[in-house]
């Protein structure tokens, strides 16, 4: 592997005092996507990096509404899971196993010595799998709305996110948006719902394989297994029986449950979420 190689500056609103770069660094899979930000004064090694896995369907953009704040005082590698955003993609079964060794690798060739890592969903099994790969590298674990089916959920999700089926007539994007339409939150605009459609188009041929591999993953064996400090939140109400269930398995974990929690919760910046975050990290 070699390391991130920057390309270009991202065309995003942030503020002066904050850095954003696109870069891609190269996997077993292929080209693993990127954004890499940081203090423009410097000052990013007072604190430990931070990695960020995004959902399922997702890409690194989703965490854009955080990452200005969050790279205040550190160095925050917001990365596209393989097969999503801009990442190259497996060609073969999609395993979370596998893919957190792929994103540890990564860490490896940064020569992070000691690293937190921030997963939401799906991401937040690959933390928890980072965390027991790296034990000594993975400093703290941020787990928001972690995914823990019980065996009768399970089944009952089997079919529940079959590949998109593209049709010459494009209804199929009508249907996704609709689908998107109805579980956003009311302060949501169209431009950051049309962002969101594209990244599930993109995702359209592994989000059923991820979809699978999220409810085969044993999840509350193997948080039992993480050793680090963690702090467990549930920014999405559909996974709130879920985050109870891995504050259960994960006695080490602090629990924050927003009362305002919102299927898009981090489309912009949510205060009480960073605080908690941020506290936690700064600890």
């Amino acid at each position: 592997m070699q390391s991130a190689i920057p390309r270009r500056r991202v065309p995003f609103a942030v503020p002066a005092s904050v850095q954003v770069r696109r870069s891609y660094a190269e996997s077993r899979y292929g080209q693993l996507h990127l954004h890499t930000v940081y203090p423009a004064g410097g000052g990013f090694d007072e604190r430990r990096p931070l990695l960020c896995l995004h959902p399922l369907g997702a890409s690194s953009k989703y965490f854009v509404p955080l990452l200005t704040e969050l790279a205040r005082d550190r160095i925050v590698y917001a990365l596209d899971v393989p097969g999503f955003g801009h990442s190259d993609a497996p060609d073969r079964q999609w395993s979370l196993m596998e893919v957190a060794e792929v994103l540890s690798e990564f860490a490896d060739t940064l020569r992070l010595r000691s690293f937190d890592v921030y997963g939401v969903q799906l991401g937040a099994l690959l933390a928890i799998e980072m965390a027991t790969l790296r034990s000594v590298q993975v400093h703290g674990v941020v787990l928001d709305s972690v995914p823990h089916y019980t065996h009768q959920e399970a089944k009952l999700q089997q079919w529940s996110h079959l590949p998109i089926l593209p049709e010459v007539d494009g209804s199929h994007l009508i249907k996704e948006w609709q689908r998107l339409v109805g579980a956003r939150a009311k302060q949501i605009d169209s431009d950051h719902m049309t962002r969101a459609l594209v990244d599930v188009l993109q995702a359209r041929q592994y989000n059923g394989l991820a979809q699978q591999a999220l409810l085969d993953y044993p999840t509350a064996q193997r948080l039992a297994e993480v050793r680090q400090p963690g702090l467990i939140v549930c920014s999405h109400p559909e996974f709130q029986e879920h985050c109870r269930r891995a504050k259960q398995a994960y006695s080490l974990a602090m629990y924050e449950e927003p009362s305002d929690a919102s299927a898009h919760m981090l489309a912009y910046p949510p205060l009480r979420v960073l605080h908690s975050v941020r506290q936690f990290l700064n600890r």
